[in-house]
């Protein structure tokens, strides 16, 4: 149950404060008329959205020193997948609650599997650093 909750907050964590906040702070409004902002900005986008994941990852690593590397694997890989989940639903647009768009625009979205690799090397240094 320990592990649903973090995942959940993971997808909150990297939905709104890498991927949501990496499409608005460089696309401004343009971010809310769909995918052109990334088609115009992409290397900016994607660069910020794994510094974000990797400062999460880094906060993340820092709250939970006594849980297992596996366990932080899960809940973040889970948090990714939360994000699909999420935009599979239809909650944020019904455009979007097509299981293969969904996928389309969160692959996109979240730079393919880079934004939780770089939050889970980030939380495994932050592990490290401590210890």
């Amino acid at each position: 149950m320990k592990i649903l909750l973090a995942a959940m907050a993971m997808t909150l964590a990297l939905g709104f404060l890498s991927t949501a906040a990496a499409f608005f702070i460089v696309g401004g409004q343009l971010a809310l008329q769909g995918p052109y902002v990334l088609a115009r900005e992409w290397p900016w986008i994607y660069a910020l959205v794994v510094v974000l994941a990797a400062a999460i990852g880094f906060v993340v690593g820092r709250l939970t020193l006594t849980w297992p590397r596996r366990r932080l694997a899960i809940v973040i890989v889970g948090g990714w997948l939360g994000e699909y989940i999420v935009l599979a639903s239809g909650l944020l647009a019904s455009e979007l609650g097509h299981p293969l768009t969904a996928l389309g625009y969160w692959v996109l979205a979240t730079a393919g599997p880079a934004q939780p690799i770089a939050a889970y090397l980030s939380a495994a240094l932050a592990k490290r650093a401590r210890s």
